[in-house]
C-alpha cells in the first residue's frame, strides 16, 4: 500500500509524534508525509525511508477557537490553500490511501480529495466536541472533514462515542490506541522503599493540568527531597505557560525540588525513572498516552477521571484515579501513595497485568490491518460501480 499521511503540523504535539512512532516502527507500508514547515517532529523519519514533503501552508494559531471572524476567515483559507497544494501533489496522485493525522488535516483531505478518487481514513485524537475542537473546528470538521471519511479510526472508546452519531452507517471505524512509546511490558514492577521522584510527562499546556500537579506536590512534598520532574516543553505560542509554571514553583517554595526536562525523546527511560507518575488533565483527556505509557512500564499511576484514562484504570486495582482539576483530591492520592509501600506494590503489580496495552509495533500491525480494509473495501466498491 502506498499511503500519504496528512499533517496540519509539523510541530511536536501529541499526535505528530503518535505518526512519527508508527512511521518509525517498520511500517507494513510505503509511507510519505505531507506537512507545513516550520517544525521539527518529522525531521527523523526520510532516514528511515519515508519521504516527507514540507509545502502545506502554516495554519494561523487559535484558528478554531477564537472567537474573531476574521481569524477564522484566516484559517479557512489556510485550509483552503493546503487542500490546493495537497491535490496537485505527486504524493497524492501516487497515493492508494490518504490518512489524515488529525481533525484539521481531514479538512484539508476532504477538500483535496473531492470526487473520491482516494480512500480517506480519519483519525480521532481529539474529542469531536466544541470544548476540544472549538466552535469553528467543530463545524468546519463535522461538516467537511468527518462527512467525507471512508475509515475512521479513534484513540479510545470515549472518542469513537464522541464521533459516533455523525457517521454514516457505511464508514468503517476502529478503536485502536495510538503508539505511545511502548518498545515492551514490563511484568515484574521494581518499587523502592521511598518515594523520590514523582514524575509527569506531556506538553505544557494549561487543559494538561501541570499547575494542578505543582500545586498538589507543595502540599506533600514541599520542604521534603522528594523531586517533581515536569517532561514536555510548550508549543505553538504557549511559553508563557512554561513561565507562568516556573514562577508559581518559585511562589508555592518548591523550585528547587522541580526538574523541567523539556522535551524527552526517551519516554521509556523517563517513566522508568520514576517513583510515581501523573496524569493530571483538567477535561476528560481522548487517550492519554502518558497513563499507557505508566501502565506498561508497571508504575503506579495516578491519572484524572473521565475519557481514556477512566477506560484503562481501575482504581485501586491497577492505578489511582482523581477527580479533574483538584489539587486536594491530587495530593491526597500522592501523600497516600508515598506513605504506603504496600499500595505502590499492588497498583504496580496491576499495572503489569492491565490487558490489550500495545507495543509500538502491534500498534503497527494493527494500523496496517485497518488501512488494508478499508482500502480493500473501497477497491471492491469501485469493481462494482466504476466512475
Amino acid at each position: 500500500m502506498r499511503i500519504l499521511h496528512v499533517s496540519h503540523t509539523s510541530q511536536r504535539g501529541g499526535a505528530e509524534l503518535a505518526l512519527v512512532r508508527l512511521l518509525s516502527s517498520e511500517p507494513q507500508w510505503r509511507a510519505s508525509v505531507c506537512t507545513p514547515a516550520g517544525g521539527d517532529a518529522f525531521d527523523g523519519l526520510p532516514a528511515r525511508g519515508v519521504l516527507v514533503q514540507r509545502d502545506l501552508p502554516t495554519m494561523p494559531g487559535g484558528g478554531t477557537r477564537g472567537k474573531s471572524p476574521t481569524l477564522a476567515a484566516k484559517y479557512l483559507a489556510a485550509l483552503r490553500a493546503s487542500a490546493r497544494t495537497l491535490r496537485s501533489s505527486p504524493l497524492m496522485r501516487g497515493a492508494d490511501l490518504l490518512h489524515a493525522n488529525s481533525a484539521a488535516a481531514a479538512i484539508v483531505c476532504a477538500l483535496a480529495n473531492r470526487g473520491r478518487a482516494v480512500p480517506l481514513v480519519v483519525h480521532l485524537r481529539d474529542l469531536v466536541s466544541v470544548e476540544s475542537l472549538g466552535r469553528f473546528g467543530f463545524e468546519a470538521f463535522t461538516r467537511i472533514g468527518l462527512v467525507r471519511a471512508d475509515g475512521v479510526i479513534a484513540n479510545s472508546l470515549t472518542t469513537m462515542r464522541s464521533a459516533e452519531d455523525r457517521l454514516d452507517a457505511r464508514v468503517r471505524r476502529v478503536v485502536l490506541q495510538s503508539p505511545s512509546g511502548v518498545s515492551r511490558r514490563v511484568s515484574r514492577p521494581a518499587v523502592d522503599e521511598r518515594v523520590r521522584t514523582i514524575g509527569m510527562i506531556g506538553r505544557l499546556q494549561p487543559w494538561k493540568g501541570q499547575h494542578v500537579f505543582l500545586e498538589a506536590f507543595a502540599r506533600t512534598f514541599g520542604g521534603t527531597h522528594v523531586k517533581a520532574l515536569l517532561a514536555g516543553a510548550p508549543l505553538f505560542g504557549e511559553t508563557a505557560y512554561e513561565q507562568q509554571l516556573r514562577a508559581q514553583a518559585a511562589q508555592l517554595g518548591i523550585a528547587d525540588q522541580v526538574v523541567f526536562l523539556g522535551h524527552v525523546e526517551d519516554v521509556p527511560a523517563f517513566v522508568e525513572s520514576v517513583d510515581v507518575l501523573v496524569h493530571a488533565s483538567t477535561r476528560p483527556e481522548p487517550l492519554g498516552q502518558s497513563v499507557l505509557q505508566g501502565l506498561a512500564y508497571a508504575k503506579p499511576v495516578i491519572a484524572t477521571e473521565g475519557g481514556g484514562p477512566s477506560e484503562w484504570i481501575e482504581s485501586g486495582t491497577n492505578g489511582l484515579l482523581v477527580p479533574p482539576g483538584s489539587a486536594e483530591a491530587l495530593a491526597m492520592a500522592l501523600w497516600t501513595l508515598a506513605d504506603s509501600r504496600e499500595l505502590r506494590v499492588r497498583l504496580a503489580s496491576g499495572a503489569a497485568r492491565t490487558p490489550g496495552i500495545l507495543t509500538d509495533d502491534e500498534c503497527v500491525t494493527a494500523h496496517a490491518t485497518f488501512f488494508s480494509t478499508v482500502l480493500d473495501i473501497h477497491t471492491s466498491a469501485d469493481r462494482r460501480h466504476p466512475r
